[in-house]
């Protein structure tokens, strides 16, 4: 994930752990070899020592670059068939890390999913209203975009985005050069003002823009007063009433509000819970698995149900 490397950060307790047992070996040996009277020069138990860890440094690097081979294939394997960006809201703290790229999957999306961490810290607060930040962080997310395209001129990008995560998209979008476009825009919970002007991003677009919105979302309540994503206060946040949709491009937004029939998929209408793995299979993977894949899903999920019934009858 751009911005926090897991697997090296995963990688460094083990290192420091094989170091510390080769020392324990050597250690005991050493312990033991005085005890039988065979132990050999304290130099040369300081060599193999050291041999012993480097040795052993040396095989958890090799495993470490072949599982990262291993894990940067599937990645360039799954990007053949498509790209979704998923931007966490201020803060990052994880909401639809796990359970967008899950969904989707579950929904059949074949294409690769990559969580682009936009933040500076693990504060709401300071993330938005740190405008600059965002917007330098958004213009690295259009390059990313760019140097995709470059590679995959015909396969689909979407993004999906979450609170404040909407308005670094947005402006992510907005950024992106002439002729480079993406497919859909999903925005959940999004924290910029009810009335953005979104007409410069849907011309880099060859979809639509998806609003899925709540009034009863307390923490845009609380946006409301201390400023949305985009600068304004004391105004209604798209994921609370809508976005409103500019002149000549009414057909390519869409806002969905929340009832109740989402609550079987786990939306309760609160702030994150949009990101929940049933709504995003059931509903935001509409907007980004192809319907022929939908289809194909349904139809397997279908005989698979067909046959469970036939078993316990």
């Amino acid at each position: 994930m751009p911005g926090w490397n897991v697997r090296e950060s995963a990688q460094t307790p083990r290192r420091v752990h094989a170091h510390s047992v080769a020392r324990r070996d050597t250690y005991g040996a050493d312990v033991r070899g005085r005890m039988a009277g065979t132990a050999p020069p304290a130099a040369t138990r300081g060599l193999s020592g050291r041999r012993t860890a480097a040795i052993l440094l040396l095989t958890a690097a090799v495993a470490m670059l072949v599982l990262a081979s291993g894990c940067a294939t599937s990645h360039s394997r799954a990007e053949q068939f498509g790209k979704t960006f998923y931007l966490d809201g201020a803060g990052n703290w994880g909401f639809g890390a796990s359970e967008v790229p899950e969904g989707l999957m579950a929904a059949g999306y074949a294409g690769d999913v990559e969580i682009y961490i936009w933040t500076t810290s693990f504060m709401p607060l300071v993330d938005q209203l740190n405008f600059g930040a965002a917007k330098i962080r958004a213009l690295a997310l259009a390059d990313k975009i760019k140097r995709y395209r470059r590679a995959h001129p015909d396969t689909e990008i979407n993004i999906i985005a979450l609170s404040a995560g909407t308005g670094v998209a947005t402006w992510a979008i907005e950024s992106l050069a002439e002729g480079v476009r993406i497919h859909n825009l999903i925005l959940l919970g999004s924290s910029l003002s009810h009335d953005y002007d979104m007409s410069k991003a849907l011309q880099h677009m060859t979809g639509k823009v998806y609003v899925y919105y709540s009034p009863n979302d307390t923490v845009l309540q609380t946006v409301k007063l201390v400023g949305t994503i985009d600068g304004k206060r004391g105004v209604d946040s798209a994921g609370a009433v809508g976005l409103k949709a500019p002149p000549g491009y009414e057909h390519r937004v869409v806002n969905v509000a929340w009832s109740r029939e989402w609550l079987r998929y786990g939306w309760t209408g609160a702030h994150t819970d949009c990101t929940s793995v049933q709504f995003v299979r059931h509903e935001i993977a509409r907007h980004v698995v192809p319907e022929e894949r939908q289809r194909l899903r349904s139809a397997a999920h279908s005989e698979s149900d067909a046959a469970m019934a036939a078993e316990f009858q």
